[in-house]
């Protein structure tokens, strides 16, 4: 089910099908009940009514019983049902679901994804690298919620370039790490993806937008690759170029429908056993009498069992909704902030600027620069030595927190500082303690560079550029020098560096 948003206008939803639904609730209700009452009018034939009223009671006990048992298997079906099902990306839903799977796939089976953009796809093969040279294997498994969820949701702004969507949807993930047979770290999640994806380029400035060959790596206009490209001759069409995912992270969510399950589920627990604590005394206070033992009873689990199981599992709601998992407070005024001054600052000398591209950008080059084997060979980097604690992250998860600290203009070169949001895991120094996964809330805060008498072209790459001197297209995130023409490249005057890189733990 999808629909456009009238309070946000530029919010659409894309509903999710269910094809197994959570357990009807009423089902319980109705069997509970009737299985109840069903056993207090049974048990009056305990009593000394007269033999007729006893019998007639029993019949109607019975009879409640028979019609509550049914209720009872329908309801432990479809909750068997709805545990062992397990949801799928549908590729036909659209690249949300397309880059969900690619992202399992190069996990699980090493397969490189598609649909996202060129320095994505770099970094994640920088932190295999390192998995590897560790010895590790990750498997980081994201899949849609069970039960309603709103769908994916689509927030879309333009400029005169293209048009960026940024896509999010309630996600369980599983992160795993292994060393061989063995499970050092395993967790299940429930959280917001967030993609951010370029999308459906102006037609009319595709002589200006510059974009890595999907089948090459070198770097043409798109115009240039839909005619064939200059190094392969693959021609390619519009949609096999666009849309592109630039960036993707994850925010810890609070998930009401699990709030709601293990609430139910406290409060069932909780008043069957307030019923079975109750009864002895039940039977003490009521002479004897089943059926006054019983009505007792049930009042008792009722009130104590229901009320009660209500009250712990609402403060439990609560108390979840300051446990930040980790990360540390990020303050959304300063964040608000600092996303209307960097645009405003970037929009003066570049009025085609996009922050969400901007920020995918920001976020894939500290993510280079901290799973780089050999970061002083990284282009994009120079800062000074690297701190040695980036050297065993594992996993970096962005938390959508980027502020802006310093601002430092000199001539032409602009120097932004900006604090970042993570969640990262790394694998422990300490060898005493073995093997061992530490995950931490951390700052990093990084200091950019950046030409501006030269503007950035859309659609830049770091993985793959242009000579100034030859025209030649070259990964210059290996290598400085263009291998054609031996000058050496320097990426200040076409793009973002990383000038210092400071981990706050």
């Amino acid at each position: 089910m999808s629909g456009q948003n009238t309070l946000i206008p530029n919010l659409t939803m894309n509903g999710r099908k269910e094809y197994v639904k959570q357990a009807d609730i009423n089902y319980l209700v109705k069997g509970v009940a009737l299985l109840a009452g069903g056993i207090l009018a049974a048990s009056c034939i305990t009593t000394e009514l007269s033999f007729p009223v006893r019998g007639f009671l029993f019949c109607v006990g019975a009879a409640l019983c028979v019609i509550g048992v049914p209720f009872l298997l329908k309801f432990y079906k479809e909750v068997k049902a709805f545990k062992e099902y397990v949801p799928q990306w549908d590729k036909g839903r659209g690249i949300f679901d397309r880059m969900a799977k690619e992202l399992n796939a190069w996990y699980e089976e090493g397969e490189e994804p598609e649909s996202c953009d060129g320095d994505t796809h770099y970094y994640l093969k920088l932190q295999k690298e390192r998995l590897e040279d560790k010895g590790l294997q990750m498997q980081n498994e994201v899949l849609p919620v069970k039960g309603k969820s709103f769908g994916t949701a689509k927030f879309s702004t333009k400029s005169a370039w293209y048009t960026t969507d940024m896509l999010y949807e309630e996600i369980s993930r599983e992160l795993r790490v292994l060393k061989g047979t063995e499970t050092l770290y395993q967790r299940q999640v429930e959280q917001v993806m967030y993609e951010i994806v370029v999308h459906t380029p102006n037609e009319k400035e595709t002589d200006h937008l510059m974009i890595t060959c999907p089948n090459c790596g070198a770097v043409s206009p798109v115009a240039q690759l839909m005619e064939g490209c200059r190094y392969c001759g693959t021609r390619f069409r519009m949609k096999d170029l666009f849309p592109r995912v630039v960036n993707t992270y994850f925010i810890r969510t609070t998930s009401i429908m699990k709030h709601t399950t293990n609430q139910r589920r406290i409060m069932g627990i909780l008043m069957l056993v307030m019923l079975l604590v109750s009864m002895p005394g039940a039977m003490i206070s009521g002479e004897g009498v089943i059926p006054i033992a019983l009505f007792t009873a049930y009042l008792t689990a009722l009130i104590c069992g229901g009320v009660g199981g209500f009250v712990i599992t609402s403060i439990m709601m609560i108390g979840s909704l300051f446990q930040r998992d980790g990360m540390k407070h990020l303050p959304l005024f300063w964040t608000l902030r600092s996303k209307s001054r960097i645009k405003g600052i970037m929009k003066r000398v570049d009025p085609n600027f996009s922050y969400e591209k901007f920020e995918g950008q920001m976020v894939a080059l500290i993510r280079m620069a901290v799973f780089a084997k050999d970061v002083q060979n990284l282009t994009a980097y120079c800062g000074g030595k690297r701190d040695e604690r980036f050297e065993n992250i594992l996993e970096m998860t962005y938390t959508n927190g980027m502020c802006l600290k310093k601002v430092r203009r000199e001539g032409s070169f602009l120097h932004l500082t900006l604090r970042t949001w993570w969640i990262n895991y790394s694998l422990s120094p300490d060898e005493e303690k073995g093997n061992r996964i530490i995950k931490t809330g951390d700052l990093i805060d990084v200091t950019f560079g950046r030409n501006l008498a030269h503007r950035e072209m859309p659609g830049f790459s770091i993985t793959s550029v242009n000579c100034r001197s030859c025209g030649g297209s070259f990964d210059a995130v290996r290598q400085r020098k263009c291998p054609y023409c031996g000058t050496e490249y320097h990426m200040e005057e076409d793009y973002w560096v990383i000038e210092d890189m400071k981990l706050i733990r």
